[in-house]
């Protein structure tokens, strides 16, 4: 669909939504509080805290999704990465198969998957900022909400908002007694039981304790040796090999306190989550290059599943096998730990938040390289990330004026040890390393971070129905980063060892020195994010809206894994930071007393120095670039009846990055520079949910179907032909009947024509001759069972 036409098309039909809202005579809603649907459906107003008080959405100046938890359960939200595949213009990529994750939200990403880095999409628990990517695929159990911002939000949130922020935020403790509890079994025998339980203790005092257990059976099922070829050279699997893939087993417990006295509140939190899964769920099929007369890389093919030769030890994407050596159920593991302190109160009409977070992440991880019957390579990698930040938020109003200031600190120390693992037996053991134990070549890093940053906005009303909004938030950084390389011996033929053989080049100067010491670099920078905006409200349920956002992400470091090529130059191994200028404007409305409730909003995005991640043979480099990004989205709600609502939901939008170089310079001809888009950007996304409560027993039984479409997107910044994956549409449905004294039971189908669709990918054609793909879920039914009081 043609971007000119439809941005055209929609401000067409917006334009009329002022004028037919203020001929609607229905009360003002007040700021705040959320109206009670009929019929089961969602609450006519959805109340909001992203901008760190209570507004309806509607009211709120900023491009906004947001999901309440009835909606999470309907839609089978298990996981963090489950809002891209429901949200409109967010999308999620990764690594390690799906099993660590993050968000794309506009097209803005930057997929390096380096376990010391941070993204340009913010992610926060509880107004808790998660500096890890892998940390960002947490379960989502007894939540609340989760509100998922659009564009830079820099101004408000203390930390890398550049692409936007996603918040969850869990149900807290109150002074009633209240439990919840779910109960859900489905297809590969996976169980999940949810709980939270929260009241008071006694004056003044109440608590919340949830808990969270699921595990799920393997979804690919381990057929080796099959497909092994009277070619495949000799090899010898380690002792324990070729376990089924694609599986779970995830326990959390989060335990709240709370304390009010006085106008004042204080809340304890702490929570710990662990999981433990199988070696990445990959699949690999053969792919072949394509070289120029210069012999530059200019493409690559992924070759016929039914390649005679390379195809014949694959497994094809339609079902659930897979024949693959380096595979364990329970290697991946990942522990998850959290501890704050939230001090709310008022001091002369002044409101005063103080929040102080520490979290902590282990991480260990394995993929198989080659994902065939052949004792070939492993990639693992071990993280331990822990971080502290501190922040104090003062906020007050008046009629015409309401302000907010504040100050964020965070101390981010980040540590990684990754790369290959040749396993005794491997193919590659001797010629490698000249012994058939094998040994791993590992990289190792820390990155260590200090951000002091000082921040302040003001929402004032000039006029009757105009306001002005203006914040800024400048940033105090300072970073050290250390990097060497090594050649470990192997103990342990699935884990990362510790007793190093010798070292190996960690970059390389500028004249092709090959420099094996350590890499070590110290930085400050100063970094500041802003925002100015005009609101226009020609009555309670209009808003009108037109700005600019200025975002701002830190710079970051490379670290190339040791694959055989040379390793980066030293002036390659830093880049610096991004800067987003973002122009915005929207439109929100209700109609018809809340039958119709719409917003949509056009915006483009102007990149200085965008970190664009570049996948080249196994591993990945950032380079600092211009990029531009232009698009619009909208969503409407229609509610023709109490028993019936329509949602629908879409975002198209055209990113392009400047200047990429897809291959190097050869002594015969000059690099190849083109634009290309981002990778896991799809260019349109589209979504609908109908919800129907049944004229059946008492209006007890609903009914919900819903349909998500993707459209193409890249798996690497090069856009070879084989790093495509095609527009798709996953569909959904749901039954609840309400039992009485509180239960409901219900029934699912999730991705009901069982569409496999590669949604993660890895270009590793000039490695291994092949690419990686991790999919979606298969058709999956669960039925269960819902508590709430």
């Amino acid at each position: 669909m043609d971007i000119i036409r439809v941005a055209v098309s929609t401000a067409s039909a917006l334009a009329f939504l002022p004028a037919i809202a203020q001929a609607q005579e229905a009360p003002p809603a007040q700021p705040g509080q959320s109206k009670p649907a009929e019929g089961g459906s969602e609450p006519d107003d959805i109340i909001v805290t992203a901008q760190h008080r209570e507004e309806r959405l509607q009211d709120v100046g900023i491009s906004i999704s947001a999901l309440s938890s009835q909606q999470l359960s309907r839609l089978g939200v298990t996981s963090s990465i489950d809002i891209g595949r429901i949200t409109p213009g967010v999308h999620v990529s990764g690594n390690f198969g799906g099993q660590t994750a993050q968000y794309t939200i506009r097209g803005v990403t930057q997929n390096d998957f380096s376990d010391v880095l941070e993204g340009p999409v913010a992610v926060y628990f509880d107004d808790g900022y998660i500096g890890s990517l892998s940390g960002q695929i947490f379960g989502t159990f007894d939540l609340e909400r989760v509100e998922i911002l659009k564009g830079p939000q820099g101004t408000l949130f203390g930390r890398n908002a550049t692409g936007g922020l996603v918040h969850f935020i869990p149900k807290k403790p109150t002074d009633q007694l209240s439990i919840n509890a779910n109960a859900s079994y489905g297809r590969f025998n996976q169980a999940r039981l949810e709980v939270g339980v929260g009241g008071p203790l006694g004056e003044g005092l109440s608590a919340r304790v949830s808990a969270v257990f699921s595990r799920q059976d393997p979804i690919f099922k381990n057929v080796y040796p099959a497909g092994v070829l009277p070619t495949t050279p000799p090899n010898t699997p380690p002792a324990r090999c070729c376990e089924d893939t694609w599986n779970d087993n995830t326990l959390g417990g989060r335990l709240q306190l709370q304390y009010e006295t006085g106008g004042w509140k204080v809340r304890l939190q702490g929570s710990a989550l662990r999981s433990i899964a199988s070696t990445s769920p990959y699949k690999s099929f053969p792919s072949m290059p394509v070289f120029n007369s210069a012999g530059q890389l200019i493409d690559t093919i992924r070759l016929p599943e039914t390649d005679p030769v390379l195809g014949a030890i694959q497994q094809p994407r339609d079902n659930n096998n897979i024949s693959q050596v380096l595979a364990l159920n329970d290697r991946n593991r990942m522990q998850a730990y959290n501890a704050a302190l939230h001090i709310d109160g008022s001091i002369g009409g002044v409101d005063v938040a103080l929040i102080t977070d520490w979290k902590r992440l282990k991480k260990s991880f394995l993929t198989d390289t080659a994902l065939v019957p052949v004792n070939f390579l492993g990639v693992a990698s071990d993280a331990n990330t822990q971080q502290l930040s501190q922040e104090l938020r003062l906020s007050g109003k008046s009629d015409s004026l309401h302000w907010s200031a504040g100050a964020y600190y965070l101390d981010l120390n980040a540590r990684d040890a990754s790369g290959f693992l040749i396993p005794k037996g491997s193919i590659l053991a001797v010629p490698l390393t000249g012994s058939p134990n094998g040994a791993d070549l590992i990289n190792f890093n820390q990155l260590k971070t200090q951000s002091f940053s000082l921040f302040s906005q003001i929402d004032w009303k000039f006029a009757p129905q105009l306001t002005l909004v203006a914040g800024g938030r400048i940033i105090f950084e300072h970073q050290s980063y250390f990097y060497r390389s090594a050649l470990i011996r192997n103990d342990r033929d699935y884990y990362i060892d510790s007793v190093e053989l010798a070292p190996l080049p960690a970059y390389q100067k500028t004249d092709g020195t090959l420099v094996f010491d350590p890499y070590r670099n110290s930085r400050k920078s100063t970094l500041w994010a802003g925002k100015l905006q005009l609101e226009y409200r020609p009555n309670s349920d209009t808003l009108v809206y037109v700005g600019v956002n200025r975002g701002v992400k830190g710079g970051a470091y490379n670290a190339k894994y040791q694959d055989g090529t040379l390793p980066l130059l030293e002036s390659q191994m830093a880049y610096g930071p991004e800067t987003l200028w973002s122009y915005e404007g929207g439109v929100k409305a209700t109609l018809l007393n809340g039958a119709i409730v719409g917003s949509a909003a056009a915006f483009y995005y102007d990149y200085k120095n965008y970190q664009a991640f570049l996948f080249i043979n196994s591993s990945g480099l950032v380079t600092n670039t211009p990029a531009t990004n232009y698009g619009i989205e909208a969503s409407l709600q229609i509610k023709p009846t109490d028993r019936l609502s329509v949602t629908l939901g879409g975002s198209v939008f055209r990113p392009k990055v400047k200047g990429v170089i897809t291959a190097p310079a050869t002594p015969t001809a000059p690099a190849i520079v083109k634009d290309t888009e981002p990778a896991f950007a799809p260019r349109e996304q589209y979504s609908a949910t109908v919800n129907w409560t049944l004229p059946v027993a008492n209006d007890a039984i609903s009914l919900s179907v819903n349909a998500n479409y993707t459209g193409r997107f890249f798996n690497n910044l090069r856009n070879f032909t084989g790093e495509v994956t095609k527009g798709y549409w996953l569909t959904g449905a749901n039954v609840d009947w309400k039992l009485g004294s509180g239960f409901t039971a219900a029934a699912a189908l999730d991705n009901i024509f069982d569409k496999r669709v590669n949604v993660i990918g890895f270009d590793l054609t000039t490695f291994c001759g092949c690419m990686h793909e991790s999919y979606n879920r298969p058709r999956t039914w669960r039925v269960s069972l819902r508590y709430e009081m």
